[in-house]
């Protein structure tokens, strides 16, 4: 039996003697005596105004004249108090056996189990083939990278023999010039050059930290003839959708509360600037992620403003492996803003928290969630819902309101920025120890079917980094372009395709011409049977036994008190007005006559 509680021992009596009960009644009928104390000595204070003589009576006092000082008594007053001693105790015992038993009929041979093997291909030049049980796939796409990127996505599920098939790269750096050095369209940074579209461009961030009160709304005046007033809603996050929604509606701009996808079940959160989602197992950037990227490095290198880069995965495989790889896709997006220019130090942490969100949110294990797939770039320090406005058309204006970018609380635009049409104006990108000049062009192209329009920041971005890689054997260095990004490393620098299945069966894999096998898949080891042909026949018990126990203890004691009471005023007594008079009549006799 469980330990007692001691108030469990206790009698009612001697819960209210341990709550001193007697105590309180006693205090609360000597706070009455302490109040007639009081009144009777107010009533004393009083007499002197009653014997004291006065001029317009004649030089008589108000005793003289028949009046005398009152007394104020309690004539009765009555304490109540009043209380209620409640004590449940309970307790529950239950006992459960369960019990599970298994028939398994299976051909005999070899049995597989079904452990993880990996396996990893290195990818360092075109043109490359992975063969997988004798089915030959090449290698297809601008560069290495992008080879192997296309690679990992035909041997992966659900056309490949791979559960997970994913890239991971190195990059040397190497030295390359901007010609002319002065050029301002693309910028260069330490390891790549990022082009911009030719034309005029604008971004705002609003900030929402509350809804307006009651039958009230809010006006947001983004350019002239461009305006809404959003009415109140239940809560900020009801606002911030309303805010998003009604400002689409005007035209000319695109606005998204990004935190708050459409059909997402993510839990509400602020200060996200810009995501990235992704295809599962994969942390590749997919185009719709590196056109949102590319606008919020601009504003981020423009404004200095600090940000976290955080990365996240659904709850399909391990914990361990969701980690590394919402680590993996944090650092592409990291390293896709620094390639447009945002310095490293406004980057203030890189980190992933895999499934970790989405588990303590109580989502479901084992299922995909387009949604969980994603890395944010994030605000520092900020849990603000933050819808960003891009201009689609129009332009912001040069302040915006409600205008928040200087100070000050409250819904407003924290960030705004213009960014005037500047032409691409370098002429040549000079690569490698050699300095090997490789001419900047904006001609239309075609990427594996995707057709990229004349002076595009994607075809310069394009043109460069082909012919780039086309003179890779004379100078040693590797392009590499994301979006209108071009990227540069040392030609020598390996890709790795990591290829992970869960099959019992042996798969054949080769590669050739750039690819090779550098980590062959674990042989299956056959287990021995007695025969091939005779079925194998397994049982399989299980017995389960619990026994709980609960106790539940219950006390609790209320109560209340009060005091009822009448005062009255009486004439004083007799002998104390007699008292007065004698002792008057006597102070007057002691007096001095006056001198004439």
């Amino acid at each position: 039996m469980a330990d007692q509680n001691p108030i469990e021992k206790m009698t009612p009596g001697q819960i209210l003697a341990d709550a001193s009960v007697a105590e309180f009644i006693k205090a609360m009928g000597l706070s009455i005596a302490d109040a007639q104390k009081a009144l009777d000595l107010n009533s004393l204070a009083q007499v002197g105004e009653y014997v004291e003589p006065r001029p317009g009576l004649g030089g008589k006092s108000l005793l003289q004249l028949g009046l005398s000082p009152p007394f104020y008594h309690y004539q009765h007053a009555d304490l109540s108090v009043s209380m209620q001693l409640t004590m449940k105790v309970g307790e529950a015992s239950a006992f459960g056996i369960g019990g599970k038993l298994d028939f398994g009929f299976g051909q005999g041979g070899p049995q597989a189990p079904a452990n993880a093997r990996e396996a990893q291909i290195t990818l360092k030049s075109l043109p490359a083939s992975v063969t997988v049980d004798g089915t030959k796939t090449d290698a297809a796409g601008a560069d290495v990278e992008a080879a192997a990127e296309d690679l990992a996505k035909k041997l992966g599920t659900p056309t490949g023999k791979f559960e997970r098939a994913y890239v991971s790269a190195k990059r040397t750096k190497v030295p390359f010039k901007l010609e002319p050095d002065t050029a301002k369209n693309p910028i260069k940074t330490d390891t790549s050059v990022a082009f911009y579209a030719a034309s005029e461009a604008s971004l705002g961030v609003i900030r929402i930290v509350e809804t307006p009160t009651n039958n009230t709304s809010e006006e947001f005046v983004l350019a002239a003839g461009k305006s809404t007033k959003v009415d109140a809603k239940a809560n900020n996050l009801l606002y911030a959708r309303a805010v998003a929604s009604q400002i689409n509606t005007l035209g000319g701009f695109k606005a998204k509360l990004l935190r708050d996808p459409v059909g997402s079940d993510l839990p509400v959160g602020g200060g996200t600037l810009g995501l990235a989602l992704f295809d599962s197992g994969k942390s590749d950037l997919k185009q719709a992620a590196v056109e949102e990227l590319t606008l919020v490095a601009r504003a981020l290198k423009a404004n200095g403003a600090t940000v976290d880069v955080v990365g996240f995965t659904d709850r399909v495989d391990t914990d361990p492996y969701n980690q590394k790889l919402g680590l993996d896709r944090a650092n592409k997006v990291a390293e896709f803003l620094r390639d447009n220019g945002v310095a490293p130090g406004q980057i203030r942490k890189v980190e992933s928290r895999g499934e970790a969100s989405w588990k303590a949110q109580g989502a479901v294990d084992n299922v995909a969630n387009q949604q969980f797939r994603r890395a944010e770039v994030l605000l520092a320090d900020s849990n603000d819902l933050l819808v960003v406005v891009e201009s689609a058309g129009t332009q912001l204006q040069t302040t915006p309101t409600p205008d928040k970018t200087s100070s000050g609380g409250g819904n407003g635009f924290i960030i705004v920025r213009h960014f005037t049409a500047v032409p691409v104006d370098g002429t040549a990108v000079k690569v490698g120890a050699s300095e090997t000049s490789v001419a900047i062009s904006g001609t239309a192209a075609s990427d594996g079917g995707t057709t990229l329009d004349a002076n595009s920041p994607q075809a310069y971005a394009f043109n460069l980094a082909r012919d780039v890689n086309a003179g890779s054997a004379t100078h040693g260095v590797r392009a590499v372009r994301k979006g209108g990004v071009v990227s540069f490393s040392d030609a020598k620098d390996a890709v790795i395709i990591n290829l992970v299945t869960l099959s019992a069966n042996d798969i054949a894999l080769s590669a050739a011409d750039g690819a090779s096998v550098t980590k062959a898949l674990d042989k299956i080891a056959a287990a021995p049977t007695a025969s091939g042909d005779k079925p194998k026949v397994s049982v399989a018990v299980g017995l389960s036994v619990d026994y709980r126990t609960s106790r539940q203890f219950e006390q609790s004691i209320n109560g209340n008190s009060s005091i009822s009471a009448r005062i009255v005023a009486v004439p004083a007594p007799v002998e104390f007005l007699d008292e007065i008079k004698t002792f008057l009549a006597q102070a007057k006799d002691a007096a001095p006559t006056p001198t004439p």
